[in-house]
């Protein structure tokens, strides 16, 4: 129990070489929270939508899609000006977030960049499919199961840890 409380971050899922910390999902259940759209069972979902982003996040640096840097900015400064009219003052907004304005700043312009390389991917990859649910549906239907292919599942399970050692005045 003791080393349970010691728990700086846990390693939730790996995709490719790019770890999804607990903490990366604390934070965005919390979000969703505040922003009114509690998500049903989030340690499963949560891990989830963030391994995919990831997947296109990679598959958008394969493909050297890029995004402005101007975009970015353009747009974090528009979802500050939001927060501040919603919460009614920058230094409300820096309660509530825990952060000063320039540091909300450069956290939401990486967002922003990260949420516009996504859309750009998904258009590229999936932008011309025309297919419905029905049609997938009676397809994997008509596929006989000793076809489909057995995919292995591989597990990795990482802690990370930290003993500090407090100073003599912490310690007095």
């Amino acid at each position: 129990i003791q080393a349970q409380l010691n728990v700086v971050d846990e390693v939730v899922w790996v995709v490719g070489d790019d770890p999804i910390l607990l903490s990366d999902v604390e934070e965005t259940r919390i979000q969703a929270e505040m922003e009114g759209a509690p998500i049903e069972n989030p340690y499963c979902t949560i891990p989830e939508q963030l391994a995919i982003q990831k997947l296109f996040l990679h598959q958008a640096e394969l493909d050297s899609i890029e995004v402005s840097e101007v975009n970015a900015l353009k747009e974090a400064n528009e979802r500050i000006n939001f927060f501040i009219q919603n919460l009614g003052s920058r230094e409300n907004v820096e309660k509530h977030f825990h952060l000063t304005i320039p540091q909300l700043r450069e956290k939401l312009k990486k967002t922003m960049r990260q949420r516009a390389m996504i859309q750009q991917i998904e258009h590229k990859l999936f932008g011309d499919i025309k297919v419905t649910p029905a049609e997938v549906r009676a397809h994997f239907n008509n596929v006989p199961e000793d076809s489909l292919p057995l995919i292995p599942t591989q597990v990795e399970v990482q802690i990370i840890t930290t003993h500090p050692r407090p100073t003599r005045e912490e310690v007095e």
